[in-house]
């Protein structure tokens, strides 16, 4: 019977067939060399990665370093095949990994200008950077120049057949030569244009804007984005929500938007429309390679093997890959516990383990189910989810310091002049308001809107200010209510829900806006109004725009404009104020919900 053994006695194999070790009775008494435990200390730091690109890059390079030490080691020190063709398969396995996470982080990187837009527009609303590449692509990465003095577009001139943001300079904008407003960089050039025009529509600029100075911008071709809509419905979101609250900004932004208090007045008020070192290698070199090792030893290696394979785009990578880590460091503790006797080899990757296994907890509970309460699940869902708002996250926010109320048919929410602004931002769970002003109807207020956005977007904490319109109930109504400050303070130390808010808040006083244009709109038309507002408006919003620095007769304005209101559902009433004539037809934008 043919047999061979090791120095340790150990039954090695059995006719060219591997046998099983016996199990240990006593440690080997030389620790493994320099080189073993080096690759160890490079295999710890690189467990330690996280995800995310930078994260996957800096775990493969390190192991990739731990696997070519260890490679280094057993041709030196271990000197059995297996061992040397595993670790160095490992590493190369780590190593096209580095160079495919690298590969990937190299497609997604972008010159300075573009980089600079994803930084202050769109990562802060948590837009990827394989998603802002396609945003990218979509306008074919080209910057355009426009040296000062000249036009961007021209009143009744220029067509309207693209969205621009600005990445440097400043544009002013006129109308009939009297001056409306700047636009600063990364703000839109065009967004009140683009958002009143249908896709099918074609528009000529009302506006004037030229270049104060030398100005560089980014375009893109309406059929174009209209396609990348069609295709990615979370950039088409996203793009809701940006130009929607720029065209709020731009409304807030207008010189008269201040009343003789210095305040500002509340956009829904139909008066205001007008307005590597060296290393010492081991001394000894292998003569011999010894004999293959023990089932548990390639069992451990092929699950690190499947582990590394994983690849990195998966969503649930990180979770795959560390649960395969863990069941091969379990294989190699039991390996060298129970056949290889050493010590040193079992300690190390009991660290392993360990380390592996928090990343392996901390990712499973990031993915825990959160239960949310069953009414505040539509607004999350409405709302929050389209803009991969966490669940957990949603949770803090509504689980600290917010309550929901009740309104019985006809109470009041907030009085004109009597309701402080200071206490409270809600959202409408359930029923429907009216807002009103000097006892006229202006829109109403449906489920899953703000109720008071335009007031926390234009006091911004200013204390003492009062509500400039009256809100009623006119269903019984349920409603989610924040603390004012306690909400400011919270979204403080969230940037990304701070974000959030802030374009839900800019987009929901757009939709009002677009509401109140056209109150004779039947309850279910307006109820719709996220996914197709209306055509049948008195202003658009760039005509919304022009108008608002034309005229201070606020009371002739209220008038006309109550009077235009009564007039049925019509188009065909024109509207005009002095100076200043409308088109009869509106031009409400496509939105892109």
């Amino acid at each position: 019977m043919d047999q061979s053994t090791d120095f340790t006695g150990n039954n090695l194999s059995f006719k060219g067939v591997a046998l099983e070790y016996p199990v240990c009775l006593e440690w080997r008494e030389h620790p493994e060399g320099s080189m073993f435990h080096l690759a160890n200390i490079l295999l710890v730091l690189g467990f330690m990665g996280g995800s995310g690109f930078y994260g996957l890059l800096y775990m493969f390079c390190f192991l990739s370093l731990g696997f070519f030490c260890y490679s280094i080691w057993a041709w030196s020190d271990l000197c059995t095949t297996d061992s040397f063709s595993w670790t160095f398969g490992l590493f190369v396995i780590c190593l096209a990994q580095v160079i495919h996470v690298s590969y990937r982080l190299r497609s997604v990187t972008f010159d300075t200008d573009l980089q600079n837009l994803y930084d202050r527009m769109f990562k802060k609303i948590g837009v990827s950077l394989t998603q802002f590449r396609k945003i990218v692509a979509c306008c074919d990465g080209d910057i355009h120049t426009i040296e000062k003095g000249y036009c961007f577009a021209m009143e009744g001139k220029t067509s309207i057949d693209k969205l621009s943001v600005l990445l440097s300079g400043r544009i002013r904008v006129t109308v009939n030569g009297e001056f409306l407003h700047y636009i600063y960089p990364f703000q839109f050039l065009d967004s009140p244009e683009w958002d009143s025009l249908k896709p099918s529509e074609e528009g000529f600029f009302q506006v004037t804007l030229r270049a104060d100075n030398r100005c560089r911008y980014v375009a893109w071709r309406r059929k174009k984005m209209y396609l990348l809509f069609a295709q990615h419905r979370y950039i088409a979101k996203i793009f809701a929500l940006l130009v929607r609250n720029d065209i709020a900004e731009k409304l807030f932004s207008l010189n008269k938007a201040f009343d003789s208090r210095g305040f500002r007045y509340d956009l829904r008020l139909p008066s205001f429309f007008p307005a590597d070192s060296g290393l010492e290698s081991n001394t000894t070199t292998c003569q011999d390679w010894e004999q293959a090792h023990h089932l548990l030893f390639h069992l451990a290696n092929l699950s690190l093997g499947l582990g590394f394979l994983i690849p990195t785009t998966i969503g649930l990578h990180m979770i795959f890959l560390r649960l395969l880590l863990m069941t091969g460091c379990s294989l190699f503790i039991a390996w060298a516990t129970l056949y290889r006797c050493t010590l040193d080899v079992m300690v190390w990757n009991v660290v392993f383990l360990l380390v592996n296994f928090m990343h392996f907890f901390f990712l499973l509970y990031k993915c825990r189910p959160i239960k949310i309460d069953r009414e505040l699940k539509s607004v999350y869902k409405r709302m929050f989810e389209p803009l991969h708002v966490r669940e957990a996250l949603f949770q803090r926010l509504t689980g600290q310091f917010c309550t929901i109320q009740t309104l019985k048919k006809g109470q009041v929410y907030a009085a004109e002049d009597k309701t402080s602004v200071d206490e409270r931002l809600s959202i409408l769970l359930k029923g429907k308001m009216k807002v009103s002003y000097r006892g006229h109807f202006l829109h109403n207020i449906y489920t899953n809107s703000f109720i008071d956005s335009p007031e926390f977007r234009s006091t911004q904490m200013n204390r003492g200010e009062k509500f400039q319109v009256t809100i009623t109930a006119e269903e019984n109504c349920k409603l989610l209510c924040w603390t004012r400050e306690r909400l400011t303070y919270f979204l403080e130390s969230e940037s990304f829900l701070n974000e959030v808010f802030r374009y839900l808040i800019g987009k929901d006083i757009t939709n009002k806006l677009y509401s109140l244009n056209d109150p004779t709109l039947s309850d279910k038309a307006v109820k719709k109004m996220d996914r197709q507002p209306s055509l049948c408006s008195q202003l658009s919003m760039m005509q919304m725009r022009n108008s608002m620095a034309s005229t201070s007769d606020t009371d002739d304005v209220l008038s006309q404009i109550l009077r235009g209101s009564s007039a049925g559902s019509s188009c065909d009433c024109p509207l005009t104020s002095p100076g200043k004539s409308f088109d009869q037809s509106i031009k409400l934008g496509w939105v892109f919900l």
